[in-house]
């Protein structure tokens, strides 16, 4: 007779279940949730159409996900270190499931709109998660490397979804990409449960409740000046991409007069020399110290912003003079925010790892919205003002690293 399974071997089979799950797995993860920010914008006009409504309020199925995107973080990451990181990314991806076949379903555009508020709550919790399982099962030295691949996912997932939501739509209509979402994350949710064990560490009982064990998440991870520079330089290196994406089009499609089906290979231009750029990073691991690619991809972001300015200075509003600057600012990104990530959830305890990269998540979304905001008040008759924009960003991000992570003053242990 064989001896009856123990609890513990119950809900975590060993030969099943790892708690160093493959990084495709979380990659997975991470691509479901860029995959249905913006998978249905080639179906943008056809909704509206659909619903009798303004092509304005038919948007506001992409703002609602980004905002519910960016405030929901600040639950699901203290919430896996409370509770563990598999119970929230199952539960995470069932109400992402769950919410993209509502999405499919919504007879209104009202029933759609907060549909996709729901869509959105589930699927942060897949770019939350994703960072806090490589920052618990990885090395301080593969974690970078396990980071790059998935920045990468996150750069082309976004980029290249469009042109299969386009083909979805001719098909099959516009409903068709949210079914495609939905049965992506029942393909993620059926492999999570089989693959993915508990990565946390345990987390040891807290006094003060939990609104109180909450808060003092945060508390700690402000408390570290190293990760609040790694996050300003991870945050200004990923916005440099939204502000491209508030002025390119009307630049690169109303100025310049490139066919709207062609714009996103501009896109790609970016995403793709991102990915090149991380696939340096990884190969440098060991030789060079990730912190200093960190400054190194933001020179180069910042060189290819101030290309931009010059040649729009000098007169030449063209397609070329965008797009090579373009793939200096991939190459920038992909050497800066994989480590500047990872630094940064290295740097605070172990038990905190789900609020920092909530919090980490969240500064970004929202650094992306205002970014993307005030960028479509200027006027773009030129790509001036996009490389200005750009620029800034760089240079903020250099002065985060350099002031609060090059010589950062030392700081008193934190109470957990």
């Amino acid at each position: 007779m064989t001896a009856p399974l123990s609890d513990s071997e119950r809900t975590n089979p060993p030969r099943m279940r790892t708690t160093r799950p493959p990084i495709w797995l979380l990659m997975s993860a991470t691509v479901s949730s860029q995959l249905a920010l913006t998978i249905f914008l080639p179906s943008l006009p056809t909704i509206a159409t659909t619903f009798g409504v303004a092509y304005g309020t038919a948007q506001l199925t992409l703002s609602v996900y980004l905002f519910a995107f960016a405030f929901a973080q600040l639950a699901v990451g203290p919430l896996s270190d409370r509770m563990g990181r598999r119970p929230v990314l199952l539960a995470s991806l069932v109400v992402f499931t769950l919410g993209s076949a509502a999405c499919a379903l919504s007879p209104t555009i009202e029933t759609l709109i907060a549909s996709r508020l729901v869509q959105a709550c589930g699927a942060c919790g897949g770019v939350v998660l994703g960072r806090a399982i490589v920052r618990d099962s990885r090395s301080a030295q593969e974690a970078p490397r396990s980071m790059g691949y998935m920045a990468s996912a996150m750069a082309l997932a976004p980029a290249l979804s469009p042109l299969l939501g386009g083909q979805l739509l001719g098909r099959f209509g516009w409903q068709s990409n949210f079914w495609f979402t939905a049965a992506v994350g029942l393909a993620v949710l059926v492999a999570v449960w089989a693959i993915l064990g508990e990565t946390a560490p345990k987390a040891a009982p807290r006094a003060g409740g939990v609104v109180r064990d909450y808060l003092d998440g945060f508390r700690v991870v402000l408390r570290e000046r190293r990760f609040v520079g790694l996050m300003i330089a991870a945050t200004c290196a990923s916005s440099g991409f939204n502000v491209f994406f508030s002025g390119g089009p009307i630049l690169l499609i109303q100025v310049m007069g490139v066919a709207a089906e062609a714009f996103g290979w501009f896109t790609l231009a970016w995403a793709g020399n991102f990915v090149l750029g991380s696939l340096v990073s990884s190969r440098l691991q060991g030789r060079v110290k990730s912190l200093l690619l960190i400054p190194a991809g933001q020179i180069v972001l910042t060189i290819g912003a101030l290309a931009m300015m010059a040649t729009a200075m000098l007169g030449y509003v063209t397609p070329l003079a965008l797009i090579v600057p373009l793939v200096l600012m991939g190459w920038g990104n992909g050497l800066n925010m994989p480590n500047a990530m990872a630094n940064a959830l290295s740097s605070v305890p172990a038990n905190r790892v789900g609020a920092a990269s909530a919090l980490m998540g969240f500064v970004q979304m929202i650094a992306a919205a205002l970014l993307t905001v005030s960028m479509g008040y200027l006027p773009h008759e030129t790509q001036f003002n996009i490389g200005l924009g750009i620029a800034v960003t760089g240079v903020v991000g250099l002065v985060g690293w350099w002031t609060l992570v090059r010589r950062p003053r030392p700081t008193m242990p934190s109470r957990l």
